[in-house]
């Protein structure tokens, strides 16, 4: 069976068919994906039950992976995958935390834009899902960026934002940092997935436009936030186990519903930071 694409709200994203990761990933089909990842920055993979070993293999075919971030916990990744973290709100029966980021809302993000080169891509593995809540919303911020008008355009072209380590998207204190620690980046930048210009917003709070006040930048950056969370830009993802789903980090921002503190849920996350080994293979089938 060929892969094919179909086409979700706001093109913001594609639910994959044709492909069972569990069944590994040639060049040709990877070389597929990609095209398709390259014209939809959301790709939805259903029925993919995968284990950790199989997720880890399958987002090397991607490119060089990060370690599993600091959440808001000690220990943030899979026993024995140091590269895969666990976004959960399950508590085992001595008291450990089996992940991070717990129940509650998560506020739009993308991930780790406080670090200087922040991954490109990440890949998230549903294993249990709540019956209801728990929805994640993505946020297509190249379409946003074209949207703007051309004089905002023309303002903020230039300018950098400082993106805060110190807090989660959960709004707690993030183990291993403290608030105002972080980098600066610009607040327009280029997609390295698609060539194409983008906002990069990261989260709003605790962040500062380089060169303005503080009443000048909170302007602005109300002015961005409240155009960049239009409905016209944003899908809504509701999870079922075995749901897999890659995501352009640079140009895609992300948010999470809260759901009950009873319920449980549990996923498995890997971060890109590099794609070159990626593109070498695909530009063979270019």
């Amino acid at each position: 069976m060929s892969i094919a694409a179909t086409p979700l709200r706001n093109q913001i994203a594609a639910e994959i068919q044709g492909i069972n990761f569990q069944q590994g990933l040639n060049d040709f089909s990877l070389a597929s994906l990609l095209d398709h990842w390259h014209r939809f920055p959301v790709l939805v993979f259903r029925g993919q039950f995968l284990d950790d070993a199989s997720l880890l293999s399958l987002s090397r075919r991607l490119g060089k992976l990060d370690p599993a971030p600091n959440f808001d916990t000690e220990k943030s990744h899979a026993d024995g995958y140091p590269e895969v973290a666990v976004v959960s709100n399950i508590v085992a029966k001595d008291g450990r935390k089996l992940g991070g980021l717990g129940d509650g809302e998560l506020s739009w993000h993308s991930d780790m834009t406080y670090v200087q080169d922040p991954p490109v891509a990440c890949l998230l593995q549903a294993v249990e899902v709540p019956a209801e809540g728990g929805d994640t919303w993505f946020l297509d911020l190249r379409a946003a960026y074209e949207a703007l008008p051309h004089d905002l355009k023309n303002r903020i072209g230039r300018l950098r934002l400082l993106h805060d380590a110190g807090y989660t998207s959960a709004g707690t204190a993030r183990v291993g940092t403290r608030p105002g620690q972080g980098n600066w980046h610009p607040l327009v930048t280029t997609d390295p997935v698609s060539g194409r210009p983008c906002l990069l917003l990261g989260r709003r709070s605790n962040t500062q436009v380089e060169g303005l006040s503080a009443s000048e930048s909170a302007d602005l950056l109300d002015t961005l936030w409240a155009h960049a969370t239009q409905e016209q830009f944003i899908l809504r993802h509701s999870w079922q186990p075995g749901d897999l789903l890659l995501w352009n980090n640079v140009c895609v921002m992300h948010r999470r519903d809260a759901f009950d503190p009873a319920a449980r849920r549990l996923l498995h996350r890997t971060q890109v930071r590099r794609l070159f080994n990626v593109w070498e293979r695909f530009a063979s089938y270019a």
